[in-house]
């Protein structure tokens, strides 16, 4: 078990590192067989689950009084996937993408609030959008161009395109943009799976 807090955010933690720049000369991800945890109460800290070896959850979903968590944690060219079902659930310092998506779950009783929540990591000032190395001034510039919408720029630059489909970035761009955060387009709507997950561990939770 882990209890080390991870310093990368949890859309990082699942991303296989680069072995070679010819993708196709790369080594495959080996994904070990799934490991299954059955829980009283679930541990989510910092989008990790402590119980389960510190996988990054990517899943979760409540549902007939339990809730299910698909987890999974890479290191080096070797995955491990878990399920994990809980009667109960808490959260410690969650990034604000998840509570989000708890509290919109299918009417499904969400955990308390969670005090302590993991801020958003600050976008630098030179860029918009980490992931696709996208600058601050070509949000500007798009905007002068006469495309003023977050959508507009997406599709003009290519922003919130990357690993973490726009959960660093839409709110900073929107800021840049004057749109309220409240007006449409303005933020994402979380949906799972919460961070990028390749299909091979994926593939891992299918049913035999």
């Amino acid at each position: 078990m882990t209890d080390v807090l991870n310093p990368a955010m949890a859309w990082d933690r699942l991303v296989p590192p680069e072995r070679g720049g010819d993708v196709a000369q790369r080594a495959p991800l080996r994904v070990e067989p799934l490991l299954r945890l059955d829980l009283e109460e679930l541990l989510i800290s910092d989008d990790d689950l402590p119980a389960a070896d510190g996988a990054t959850l990517f899943w979760l979903d409540g549902r007939d009084g339990e809730w299910i968590a698909w987890a999974a944690r890479i290191e080096g060219d070797r995955a491990t996937p878990w399920l994990v079902r809980a009667a109960r659930l808490r959260l410690e310092r969650t990034d604000p993408a998840l509570r989000a998506l708890l509290a919109t779950d299918g009417g499904h009783a969400g955990p308390p609030d969670d005090q302590d929540a993991r801020p958003l990591e600050p976008m630098p000032r030179a860029l918009a959008c980490i992931c696709r190395e996208r600058s601050s001034e070509a949000i500007y510039r798009s905007a002068d161009q006469g495309w003023t919408t977050v959508e507009e720029v997406k599709r003009r630059t290519g922003v919130a395109f990357g690993e973490c489909q726009g959960r660093r970035c839409v709110a900073a761009i929107a800021t840049r943009l004057d749109q309220a955060p409240g007006e449409r387009g303005a933020r994402i709507t979380p949906r799972p799976p919460l961070v990028p997950v390749p299909a091979s561990v994926l593939a891992a939770f299918a049913d035999p």
